[in-house]
């Protein structure tokens, strides 16, 4: 009941904030836009927007969020009550995800139809929307400011974003080892049909990355929100 509530606030305030108003309009725009592209393009195209800007919406738009409670000191006494961490980080995850998953519907749905694959296309963008929040979330306490986020996140995500350059041939198997090969497998099913290996290989890379990133972020909680709010005190 109170991961519920806190789930269903933190969408309350991504709408008052305007994150639903603005993913109209870009969605709106890339339907526009991919409708332009010429056919052999379009797929590729499309599967760059999914994982570029749905799949990672969350890693921007979570740094915004969680400083703007910092700043505004809700994060110090909000775990002074029985809410937790573990639901704090989920709750904010989990509430941009359905963002993220709803406009990749749409737009998909929009441009190339009902597509033969398109639950893995969704849970493909699920899972990669979930460690990219989850990933960003870990940085945002690390930062006070929103530059320094940006700054700091660079760093953070640069190495998961190699596996695109894959798209244009430069494929290797070290990029296996990352989360986002199995991102744009998944996401990809709807043009590329996987074989039921692959499929799993992603699934498994992708919940095996999701659970180091859960537990990164909820040690730099405990080590930079709650060890401070408690006076340097380990909870």
């Amino acid at each position: 009941m109170r991961f519920h509530a806190a789930f269903l606030y933190d969408i309350k305030i991504q709408h008052r904030h305007g994150l639903y108003a603005t993913y109209i309009l870009v969605s709106m725009f890339y339907i526009i836009a991919l409708h332009q592209i010429p056919e052999q393009f379009r797929e590729i195209a499309g599967l760059l927007i999914t994982f570029s800007d749905p799949g990672v919406l969350g890693f921007f738009f979570i740094g915004g969020l969680v400083l703007l409670e910092r700043n505004q000191n809700i994060l110090d006494n909000l775990f002074i009550t029985p809410y937790k961490v573990e639901e704090y980080i989920l709750s904010k995850a989990l509430s941009l995800t359905v963002l993220s998953v709803l406009t990749s519907f749409i737009i998909h749905v929009s441009v190339f139809g009902l597509s033969q694959h398109l639950i893995l296309f969704l849970l493909g963008v699920f899972m990669t929307s979930m460690f990219f929040t989850i990933l960003g979330l870990g940085v945002a306490v690390r930062c006070h400011t929103l530059n320094g986020f940006f700054l700091m996140s660079s760093s953070y995500s640069l190495i998961f974003l190699l596996p695109l350059l894959g798209l244009a041939g430069s494929d290797t198997i070290f990029f296996m080892l990352l989360p986002t090969k199995g991102a744009l497998l998944l996401m990809g099913s709807v043009f590329f049909p996987i074989h039921e290996i692959e499929a799993l290989y992603a699934i498994g890379i992708l919940i095996g990355w999701n659970s180091l990133a859960f537990l990164w972020a909820r040690k730099s909680f405990y080590k930079l929100i709650m060890y401070k709010a408690g006076g340097g005190k380990t909870l």
